[in-house]
């Protein structure tokens, strides 16, 4: 199975059980979800779906050496991601720590049809699922401030398509340690930990995604009371879901659908009647200096210790007040 992919070029997959697994309903599903959670028309730049993320950190964990077994797991981490990816958080779970699908995420693996790939070709379901208690997959999976194969193909990929810049250097300069990613140089290391912080406080954490996360988890909450959705149609097309509220809902969470996929305007402020939280994110890169020795970016360049100790100090909620008519 040939793959051209937008970061790491044309590379083919031989292995079966990788190739069952991409072809499989479940895997396929996620070409309709947004990685972002907000349709690509909101997004104002191009946009891309959880499959590319997935099959994304699978490649590179491929380019960098991880066993099958922990590329089939990086292949299946997202599997369990519903319509509007982390907008579900604002709807049933904790906003600030994103995790919903994570607690899923077993379940999902455990159904057929990917629970009957995996055995078939001798890998445990159990396992492959625990992606974040087992320890194993190390590559794949780390805490902040550290880097993974996950958190790195979704800041260069939102790097190429929100702040079109270059990746290439950051690519580079990725090298393996001790099972750990880190860079080669403090070069590629500033370079890419700037553009994490970028995406993080322009894109992924600014009042805007915010307040579109509030108005469109609220459309789903009062959709899902008024029993016009269900759990199961939140693993439908977003466009399909969209519709249907649209269709059959009333004025209340149509208007909040139309502002979170629309022009909507607000403000930030102290007395706004909208509280918006959103997980914080925030890395110290680790790299190699010219003696061989590991360092922390932090650790050499006080611009960036100041970024993340700005990250980690803001406020944990802000208000806002939404102003279109």
């Amino acid at each position: 199975m040939w793959i051209n992919d937008r970061l790491y070029g044309r590379s083919e997959v031989k292995d079966e059980v990788l190739v069952e697994l991409m072809r499989s309903g479940p895997m396929q599903r996620l070409k309709w979800v947004t990685q972002t959670g907000i349709p690509v028309k909101v997004a104002h730049h191009r946009t891309y779906s959880r499959y590319e993320h997935s099959v994304g950190v699978m490649l590179l964990l491929r380019k960098f050496g991880a066993s099958q077994e922990e590329q089939i797991a990086g292949l299946l981490h997202d599997v369990s991601h519903t319509a509007f990816s982390h907008v579900i958080d604002w709807v049933m779970g904790n906003p600030k720590e994103e995790n919903y699908q994570d607690s899923v995420l077993a379940e999902h693996i455990g159904r057929d049809p990917i629970k009957g790939i995996l055995k078939r070709h001798g890998f445990d379901v159990k396992t492959v699922s625990e992606l974040e208690h087992n320890g194993k997959y190390r590559l794949l999976e780390r805490d902040l401030p550290d880097l993974c194969a996950d958190r790195l193909d979704y800041a260069m990929r939102d790097t190429t398509y929100w702040l079109n810049a270059d990746v290439k250097p950051c690519l580079n300069g990725l090298v393996v340690r001790d099972n750990e990613f880190m860079f080669d140089s403090v070069t590629a290391a500033r370079k890419f930990g700037n553009y994490y912080m970028k995406c993080q406080k322009g894109y992924w954490g600014s009042p805007e995604w915010k307040v579109r996360y509030h108005l469109l988890s609220n459309a789903l909450k009062i959709a899902m009371d008024k029993k016009i959705i269900g759990m199961d149609d939140l693993y439908r097309k977003e466009q399909e879901i969209i519709k249907k509220v649209r269709v059959e809902g009333d004025n209340e969470e149509i208007r909040l659908m139309n502002l979170a996929l629309g022009n909507v305007k607000y403000m930030v402020c102290e007395d706004g009647d909208i509280v918006l939280t959103k997980k914080k994110r925030y890395i110290d890169p680790k790299f190699i200096d010219r003696s061989g020795k590991v360092m922390r970016l932090s650790q050499v360049d006080a611009k960036f210790k100041e970024l993340i100790r700005s990250e980690r100090s803001a406020r944990k909620e802000d208000r806002a007040r939404i102003i279109s008519r």
